[in-house]
């Protein structure tokens, strides 16, 4: 885990740190969802849609040259 910092939590220093960040934010959605609903169709596709969300959103910031 060298791709992380101390703060990187606050404001991701790499893509990699964002991912990471990201899938964990994502884990906490779907099983509050899950928790909530007690569905499984329902946590998967709010895990789905936060994996997708942070992929795009790191190609997004890569491409215009954030973690540069």
């Amino acid at each position: 885990m060298d791709f992380l910092s101390s703060y990187d939590w606050l404001t991701p220093t790499n893509p990699m740190a964002s991912i990471f960040f990201g899938l964990i934010f994502t884990v906490i959605v779907g099983v509050t969802v899950w928790w909530d609903t007690r569905k499984m169709k329902s946590a998967f596709v709010a895990a789905l849609t936060g994996i997708l969300v942070t992929v795009v959103g790191v190609a997004i910031l890569n491409a215009i040259g954030f973690y540069a």
